[in-house]
């Protein structure tokens, strides 16, 4: 796979989210979340809440906002209206959550710290679907589709199946983050991004321009990578 440069734009964000499926782009500024496209420019915020930890832009109509020091996921529309807020403080049992990621319309991932378990959630029910072995080691990003999600631990990247079954198992050394975008995983280790084609436990670099990468997002063939001053827009090929 080959990553070609298309279009370097100069920009001025706290942080890069990504783009969703209909190439709406988000951003946060001043802990505001921003969504721009051809139709303007909108945006949302709940300083009552704190800061916004994450942000998952898996479903456009369903955006999950997670806010890490109140315990909380918001849910909004399409329109950055507020849908449902999730206080995980007011369920039982108890979760301390420090990781989201969509698994459905109405499910997503969640890493509980309490019981070191990731975890199937269904906000529509407030019930948990499936929950995982307790996992070891420190949790840094969580990335899943309808099917899979991937943990990425300090040490080893697990993924699991929708019924909550570890299949895969691999080691690392050094990846800080990643990104799934149908079936191949990115992963970022400091200013390099490498990635697994599926069904492979190989894990590949990526031939870029010397660029900082702050974040990134991989969506639709596309490559996006934010280094403070840039969003650097690639388009990806097979070799």
């Amino acid at each position: 796979m080959r990553a070609d440069l298309l279009v370097s734009t100069p920009v001025a964000w706290d942080q890069f989210i990504g783009m969703d499926p209909f190439e709406s782009l988000y951003f946060l500024n001043s802990n505001v979340l921003f969504k721009k496209n051809s139709q303007g420019l909108q945006n949302y915020s709940d300083l009552n809440k704190g800061a916004i930890s994450e942000v998952s832009v898996f479903n456009a109509l369903k955006l999950a906002l997670f806010y890490n020091d109140f315990n909380t996921v918001t849910l909004l529309d399409n329109r950055l209206a507020e849908l449902i807020a999730i206080d995980f403080n007011a369920l039982s049992p108890l979760r301390t959550v420090s990781h989201i990621s969509y698994g459905n319309d109405t499910s997503f991932w969640l890493f509980d710290s309490n019981t070191l378990q990731l975890e199937l959630f269904d906000y529509s029910s407030s019930k948990t679907k499936v929950k995982t072995a307790p996992l070891s080691g420190e949790v840094l990003a969580l990335e899943s589709d309808y099917n899979y999600c991937w943990v990425l631990l300090d040490t080893e990247l697990h993924c699991y199946n929708y019924t909550g079954s570890l299949i895969v198992k691999l080691p690392h050394q050094g990846y800080t983050d990643l990104k799934l975008w149908n079936g191949v995983l990115f992963l970022k280790k400091g200013n390099d991004l490498y990635y697994k084609p599926k069904n492979a436990e190989t894990f590949l670099m990526l031939n870029l321009n010397k660029v900082l990468v702050k974040q990134f997002f991989v969506t639709n063939q596309s490559l996006y990578i934010y280094d403070e001053e840039f969003l650097h827009h690639y388009q990806l090929l097979n070799n």
